[in-house]
């Protein structure tokens, strides 16, 4: 074989190479058109509420948001979706009434006989009745368990000011930042050692941060949350991974073949982790993003 024959197919191997990797800066946050100051992603679902509380659906085939009428919420739950259930979509407007999105009538129905000031949805495997957690608190802190078979929020005892639902668990924190584990043998939140000021629970896991920052995973076999190496002002997890915002609104994801964080071009003020939807996020100017992975 001649050098130049040689010299091509050597090229060639390495042109073919080269396509079977994908660049870390071809993987990057694009805009989307409209403006949030809050996201929320499911499995197939996403909304938004912007500045004035009007409420957003994500179109993927414009790749665009499209106005929900009528609609005005302060808070928006997405997801619980699998592949035999669609996604659950849940929000409360300002006077902590809880809505749930109609999708035959692309509109909100108010859910009557509850004030709340959270709420979240995950997907659920317990019963019949709870095809989906639905979770929330009221501002005294008390805790709520949408049942579907009654159409109803049933009442728990606990005191939390954030509940936190995924993968079929329930999390929880109280206003001194104690972590609480719903048991579904007992029906009740069994405390766990450590305190958070965020929590988030993703498809087989649960992170945390505590008031300096500091990044927390929790551990099953020590029933604990030994910390991680970071510094992060938000964390989000989800079966599109887990993702991390820092107090300078820098972009970070966990790489679990590593076990770090790999940064992320660009700057977000919110960030929405989804289980198959994408990563969105909102920045300062409440422009609108998501992660791209060619």
């Amino acid at each position: 074989m001649s050098r130049k024959n040689v010299s091509f197919n050597i090229l060639l191997v390495l042109v073919c190479w080269a396509a079977l990797i994908v660049p870390a800066f071809a993987q990057h946050f694009q805009q989307v058109k409209g403006t949030l100051s809050q996201v929320a992603a499911g499995r197939n679902e996403v909304f938004g509420i912007d500045s004035s509380f009007h409420v957003w659906r994500y179109k993927a085939t414009t790749q665009s948001f499209g106005k929900i009428a009528g609609a005005s919420l302060v808070h928006i739950a997405v997801g619980g979706g699998t592949l035999s259930q669609l996604d659950e979509v849940w929000g409360v407007n300002a006077a902590g009434s809880p809505f749930r999105f109609n999708y035959s009538t692309k509109s909100f129905d108010q859910q009557p006989n509850t004030v709340l000031s959270q709420i979240t949805v995950g997907v659920g495997y317990q019963d019949d009745c709870h095809p989906y957690e639905v979770w929330g608190v009221d501002s005294s802190q008390a805790i709520f368990r949408y049942n579907y078979c009654t159409n109803a929020f049933d009442g728990l005892n606990g005191i939390l000011t954030q509940v936190v639902s995924g993968g079929g668990d329930v999390w929880g924190l109280n206003s001194s930042g104690q972590i609480f584990h719903f048991s579904f043998v007992t029906q009740s939140f069994a405390q766990i050692q450590g305190t958070l000021v965020g929590i988030a629970v993703g498809v087989n896991d649960v992170w945390g941060v505590n008031g300096d920052n500091e990044v927390f995973r929790y551990d099953p076999n020590t029933n604990g949350f030994p910390q991680v190496f970071g510094t992060v002002g938000e964390i989000a997890a989800g079966g599109d991974g887990v993702w991390s915002i820092n107090p300078a609104n820098q972009i970070f994801r966990f790489d679990p073949s590593s076990a770090s964080w790999v940064q992320v071009s660009g700057a977000l003020s919110n960030i929405a982790v989804g289980s198959g939807s994408g990563v969105f996020g909102v920045n300062a100017s409440h422009q609108v993003f998501t992660f791209i992975r060619p």
